[in-house]
């Protein structure tokens, strides 16, 4: 199964990715809780919400500025492809997760919620 969200983030592909991959960053449009991410493929990450508790994943593709995936723990875990693309003055953000998706309503519900926060974050 796959599910995707998009949304057109009000900055450049550059400051985007920063929003995208660096934990101070992720924490204020997805994992609220912090994050821990060692950007290199094969590279761990941790993602926490307070009222959910860490959840351990593995950076699978960083290709800067345009593409970032990581897997969820443990394996098979389902893969999260973040991709970028240069959209007028903005870019143009696509979230794809794939895999079992064990409740893909509230996924994609979890997924448009961040984009729309990550929108607002760009702004600031």
């Amino acid at each position: 199964m796959e599910l995707s969200e998009e949304a057109v983030i009000p900055a450049d592909p550059a400051h985007t990715w920063r929003l995208v991959t660096e934990p101070q960053h992720v924490q204020q449009w997805y994992a609220f809780g912090g994050a821990d991410i060692e950007l290199v493929p094969g590279g761990a990450m941790l993602l926490r919400w307070d009222e959910h508790g860490g959840f351990p994943a593995r950076v699978e593709a960083v290709e800067p500025g345009h593409r970032f995936a990581f897997r969820w723990l443990p394996d098979p875990g389902d893969l999260v492809e973040i991709t970028l693309t240069p959209a007028g003055a903005g870019t143009l953000v696509r979230i794809t997760e794939s895999g079992t998706l064990d409740n893909a309503e509230t996924s994609a519900m979890a997924w448009k919620n961040s984009l729309s926060l990550l929108a607002r974050l760009a702004q600031n």
